[in-house]
């Protein structure tokens, strides 16, 4: 099968992306970014209780913003910001919190929720629980910040708890030759990329798988369940396989 019939790949079943991940955070060493970086307190690290100290910070933008992919489909129970225990806090006032299905940057047909927003005054390691009623399953969560002038945005922590959520899609994967995922959670073996796609659906909490047509045939399939930077490197034969943002 060609790389660009699996990157189309159509599945008709309605599948629970993840596993119920109740009690734990479900963003945990998921995908994060945001509009800018300040001296390297980088997304990924208001995802890291051990980072909440200080957390993520960006520079002066307008708006500021910070996201997490969830690579999959949950119902949303809570969202809970906490804030960072230094002179930053005062960058997460009136900052507020968003949910939506596709990344709402690039797909034209996002489904969008407001859940809330933060006060406009915040104390070192405060928390602010958010209930977002979305009617829809949730792949996104955004917390932006908005002035009249360029401003920061600085978050210690994010915990979001919730389920996986069914939810009926066409599953278009993107192809990058010559990469592959260095510490799998699961290897199996599969025919084709197409079946291997298939054993990603099926294992509910995957999210990006790699193949390879020449590899031994115990080991050709490669599943990940979580979006860390080191776990992709470049590897010859190998093609890796990344959900699309707007499916």
């Amino acid at each position: 099968m060609s790389a660009h019939v699996v990157a189309t790949l159509t599945l008709c079943l309605s599948v629970t992306r993840l596993q119920d991940t109740h009690g734990e955070n479900i963003a945990f060493r998921k995908l994060a970014k945001q509009s800018s970086t300040y001296q390297g307190n980088t997304a990924s690290r208001a995802l890291n209780d051990t980072h909440s100290t200080t957390g993520s910070l960006t520079s002066d933008t307008n708006p500021s913003w910070w996201e997490v992919d969830l690579r999959g489909y949950f119902d949303i129970s809570n969202i809970t910001l906490t804030a960072a225990n230094n002179g930053w806090v005062q960058h997460m006032r009136n900052a507020y919190v968003e949910v939506m299905d596709k990344n709402v940057s690039l797909c034209s047909d996002a489904q969008v929720e407001w859940c809330g927003n933060v006060s406009s005054t915040v104390t070192k390691k405060e928390k602010f629980i958010f209930i977002c009623n979305a009617t829809f399953p949730i792949r996104f969560i955004r917390v932006t910040r908005r002035s009249t002038e360029n401003i920061r945005l600085s978050i210690g922590h994010v915990d979001v708890q919730g389920v996986g959520a069914t939810k009926r899609y066409r599953s278009y994967y993107t192809p990058t030759t010559g990469r592959k995922v260095t510490n799998p959670s699961m290897t199996t073996s599969a025919i084709t990329a197409g079946e291997c796609g298939i054993h990603c659906h099926r294992n509910h909490s995957c999210i990006d798988f790699s193949y390879n047509k020449t590899a031994s045939t115990e080991s050709n399939c490669l599943l990940t369940y979580e979006v860390v930077p080191q776990n992709y490197v470049a590897s010859n034969a190998w093609t890796m396989y990344t959900m699309d943002n707007c499916l």
